[in-house]
């Protein structure tokens, strides 16, 4: 994805990720967008003005509220808990933590939530087969160490290889009977904002979740072999290689610019070194056509963030002008 490199040094430099508090507006609206999302994917639907009175009120009235303000409070605290990692510099992952995450989302739900399953599982939407309930703990086992043996695992784009292929491995292996997706999103977005990086929205909308879905497939080819005989983890760790992570990689790409964009022009803003402009009006005043300036913000040349239905960004917002302005050379450069 272009620029993304650039992207997370331009954040870092101009200050680096900010807390998760409610009280940061582009904070809260990733929470907010990211919990209608994820839960969309699920084929649950809460509008935003339905999110906005459950999240003031605290107390939700039916199932579907439910799994929303579940989602949003255990997203948070998680995200709060990496930042933290990500401040002293420790990094923590364990089963507890993912069983944890989906006791959260499932409270008042489904009683055996954080619980691993124990008996087969289909998945909705998806040509997968996860392996059966009696090799889940070992499955677990695998997806902790990968995650673990690939954190120092330098440069931005093998830091996405690494996230987009232990998604795939969570999904396909399916361990709980309900919440699987939004555990599995959950724990996704715990280890960007453990890396620096802002938590993604996958988009649940129909097109979006089939392209989530064929992604899902995709990476599930290699493993499918091992699904029905679990190998031990040597052997599924030597997999994983071959995984084809490559349609995931590029939905968490896509996703990781959008919100890293947010994040850069929140800060700048609040700082006032930029007012954002209509993109079309940032293409006049550098003398390109109205709709060459899309195509930029497509290609990832120029930071821009979309609200309502328009684009908006400044002259100063082109990526090689930010990291001019931002990211110091070192001298002898």
């Amino acid at each position: 994805m272009p620029g993304l490199s650039e992207r997370k040094r331009i954040l870092n430099a101009i200050g680096g990720l900010p807390p998760p508090e409610v009280v940061n507006n582009e904070w809260l609206y990733i929470l907010k967008e990211e919990t209608r999302n994820s839960i969309l994917i699920e084929g649950v639907f809460v509008s935003e003005n339905e999110l906005e009175e459950v999240l003031a009120r605290g107390k939700p009235m039916k199932k579907s509220q439910t799994e929303a303000f579940n989602y949003y409070r255990t997203a948070k605290y998680f995200y709060e808990l990496a930042f933290q990692g990500l401040q002293t510099g420790e990094f923590m992952l364990n089963l507890a933590i993912v069983r944890q995450i989906n006791k959260m989302l499932l409270e008042g739900i489904d009683g055996n939530g954080g619980t691993f399953r124990k008996g087969d599982i289909k998945i909705a939407g998806a040509k997968i087969s996860p392996p059966p309930g009696i090799d889940i703990n070992e499955w677990m086992k695998v997806h902790k160490q990968y995650i673990l043996d690939h954190r120092e695992t330098p440069g931005d784009t093998a830091t996405m290889r690494e996230i987009a292929v232990q998604h795939i491995l969570f999904e396909a292996i399916h361990p709980f009977s309900d919440g699987n997706g939004r555990t599995g999103r959950i724990v996704t977005n715990y280890l960007l904002v453990s890396r620096g990086f802002p938590p993604i929205i996958l988009k649940g909308d129909d097109a979006s979740k089939d392209r989530y879905y064929r992604a899902l497939e995709a990476g599930d080819q290699a493993l499918r072999k091992t699904t029905k005989d679990f190998p031990g983890p040597e052997k599924a760790s030597a997999i994983l290689p071959t995984i084809n992570s490559t349609p995931m990689e590029d939905m968490i790409l896509e996703a990781s610019r959008t919100t890293l964009d947010r994040m850069i022009i929140s800060i700048l803003e609040t700082r006032g070194d930029i007012a954002l402009k209509p993109a079309k009006d940032v293409a006049y005043a550098l003398g390109f056509a109205s709709d060459s300036m899309r195509t930029l913000i497509n290609r990832g040349k120029f930071v821009a963030v979309k609200r309502g239905k328009d684009w908006f960004t400044h002259e100063k917002l082109e990526v090689e002008t930010l990291a001019k302005t931002f990211i110091a050379v070192p001298q002898g450069h």
